[in-house]
């Protein structure tokens, strides 16, 4: 199986894009490394809090770029978001239900890389990186479609590496 995206490489510079937008590759190991050293060094709340900013502020951006590259709307984007985080290597990830007038939604992740990379089952929830990005793509949907909310959360509800098939996140909208 060949990757999905396509990654243009400059020959001047070295680097990577794709859909438009610088990427790197690196190996799993290594970002998994950085990712426990840093929740070790913070603490797993405050860890937790920093990437659900940036990783909303990440999305945002991607989603926001990308709709008007691709000409995508609404929940298209929102798609668009998570097959390209599955493309990437970040995991599957499937929107099982959503319903944007109650403003809820549910995505299903399956071979996530924080679950891919542990040696033992987890004590609780290692995928709530994947929390704020989930917020992000949803807050630019809420805002692109004028469905007037104007707080998105996530949590994990469900994670693999505590034994159970698959991950769940649950998001909520509220006006």
């Amino acid at each position: 199986m060949r990757p999905a995206v396509e990654i243009e490489v400059d020959g001047e510079t070295g680097v990577w894009t794709t859909d438009g937008l610088p990427m790197l590759y690196i190996p799993r190991h290594f970002m998994l490394g950085i990712h426990d050293t840093v929740e070790q060094a913070l603490g797993r709340e405050r860890y937790k809090d920093l990437l659900s900013q940036s990783g909303a502020a990440s999305a945002y951006f991607w989603c926001k770029q990308q709709a008007e590259a691709r000409q995508l709307d609404g929940v298209d984007v929102f798609r668009h978001y998570l097959s390209r985080l599955s493309d990437r290597g970040w995991g599957q990830f499937h929107l099982e239900n959503a319903s944007f007038e109650h403003g809820t939604a549910t995505i299903r992740l399956e071979n996530s890389v924080y679950v891919l990379g542990r040696k033992t089952e987890a004590e609780q929830p290692v995928c709530y990186m994947f929390e704020g990005f989930i917020v992000g793509g949803l807050t630019y949907l809420a805002e692109s479609k004028g469905l007037g909310f104007t707080s998105v959360t996530c949590r994990e509800v469900q994670c693999q590496a505590q034994g159970h098939g698959f991950c769940r996140f649950e998001a909520g909208m509220t006006p």
